[in-house]
């Protein structure tokens, strides 16, 4: 993916001029990082902060707990039913950007179900038993499908061998999908950034309603300058470039 340049986002952000100011661990849903959007993001943060960020790249869920046990400074996650145990404990929620989520499957579409309904999908996968991957990790887009899954009155505890729960990132999975001809949940942004190298695999449909929100959540005021950042022309031009959308 071609690095979004300063030039095309219009008003930078001005660059930190002081002493480096220490190493802090940003934790994120890893989208974040499977999109490519971290290896701008990020060290764009650093220049305007002055800070060493570490990316710690985690399903939302574990990012969640790393946050609430004091492991990270800072953190991006995408799973709003679990984001409100930070804010209870003190933390703000800044939700930045957005993106949605699709199926995407084998090429041959084996299932037919290319262009239907998401709920049909699942429900003909399912009584056909043709091969899916879960990420199985409690991360927005894990916890997503299991609602989807719950939605037709089906618990994927019960599934058999033809649901395969990797444990793993979205990238990996996606990987795994491919290597399969399997169908498998996938942010937008993943997959966009990702799919000249997912040769087996085409998008079946998207997410008709709902949108995927990423939120950024600090609770030490001297963090609140990237918070302010990701608000930034420049930011939300990077953004932008790798098919996420911005929030007000």
């Amino acid at each position: 993916m071609k690095a979004f340049s300063h030039s095309e986002s219009g008003n930078e952000a001005s660059s930190w001029k002081g002493e480096t100011r220490g190493r802090i661990v940003l934790v994120a849903t890893t989208s974040f990082r499977d999109s490519g959007l971290a290896d701008v993001l990020v060290k764009e943060m650093e220049k305007i902060s002055g800070y060493k960020i570490d990316l710690a790249s985690k399903g939302s869920g574990t990012a969640i707990q790393m946050l609430l046990r004091g492991d990270a400074q800072i953190g991006i996650t995408h799973a709003p039913d679990l984001e409100q145990a930070l804010v209870d404990a003190g933390w703000t929620r800044m939700p930045f950007m957005k993106n949605y989520f699709c199926l995407v499957g084998p090429k041959d579409d084996p299932a037919g179900v290319k262009d239907k309904s998401l709920l049909e999908a699942f429900q003909i996968i399912h009584d056909r038993q043709l091969p899916f991957v879960n990420r199985n990790d409690n991360s927005g887009t894990d916890m997503k499908e299991r609602r989807i899954w719950g939605s037709l009155g089906l618990d994927p505890n019960t599934f058999g061998d033809w649901y395969v729960k990797t444990q793993a990132g979205m990238l990996t999975s996606l990987l795994l999908a491919n290597e399969k001809h399997a169908y498998i949940l996938t942010d937008q942004s993943t997959w966009m950034n990702n799919k000249d190298k997912l040769t087996n695999l085409d998008l079946i449909t998207a997410l008709e309603e709902g949108e995927n929100i990423y939120s950024f959540f600090f609770r030490e005021p001297q963090y609140k300058v990237l918070a302010d950042y990701l608000k930034t022309p420049e930011a939300r031009g990077f953004i932008k470039q790798y098919y996420f959308d911005t929030v007000e």
